[in-house]
């Protein structure tokens, strides 16, 4: 895209605002531009629309000297100077009328880009609360999972003492039976030698 950047302050002269109102249309996103390192704010517009701002301007331009021109014949005489000047008068009006809709409207659209902002920050505070409040849940399921987990341990450990107790009442059962049938063996060799 082929852009044209300009000072903040030309842009505004180009479409007949002021320069607060195009400060305003930046901040809120409108019009595309930044302040630069210099501190100076800048526009960023297509050619084309630099193009045609221009040939606006310049129509403009003709327009006010065409009327400036007219009001300057009306003031050479005594009623086309009072004419003249209450023309001037109500333009003048006119002109900071409408740059004060501007700047009025431009105010009204930076706010409302303030207003999603503060709406954009509140919801992710609630959902920061909603993840607190979800994280001590969490925690808390956490806690009483460690205590069942410690029990069943605990169980565990008395299971396997269990074991270990029948293990060994086992083992000396076995060596009791391997005592009785080594002790019946040997009367059963006794025996067979009497025999013999």
């Amino acid at each position: 895209m082929d852009a044209v950047k300009l000072k903040a302050s030309e842009y505004a002269n180009l479409i007949g605002v002021s320069l607060n109102t195009v400060k305003n249309r930046i901040r809120a996103g409108v019009v595309p531009g930044e302040r630069g390192e210099d501190g100076i704010w800048y526009v960023l517009i297509p050619r084309e629309e630099y193009e045609f701002l221009t040939q606006k301007n310049e129509e403009r331009t003709k327009t006010e000297l065409n009327i400036s021109s007219n009001l300057e014949k009306l003031k050479s005489g005594f009623e086309g100077s009072l004419i003249a000047t209450y023309l001037e008068m109500l333009m003048q009006k006119d002109r900071q009328k409408e740059e004060l809709f501007h700047e009025l409207s431009s105010l009204y659209t930076l706010l409302a880009v303030k207003e999603k902002e503060i709406e954009l920050i509140k919801k992710a505070a609630e959902e920061r609360e909603e993840q607190k409040v979800l994280i001590e849940q969490l925690k808390k399921e956490l806690r009483e999972k460690e205590k069942e987990i410690s029990k069943l341990e605990n169980r565990l450990k008395e299971k396997e003492l269990e074991l270990a107790q029948k293990d060994v009442e086992t083992q000396r059962l076995l060596l009791e039976k391997e005592k009785e049938i080594s002790s019946l063996k040997l009367e059963l060799d006794y025996c067979r030698k009497q025999k013999d």
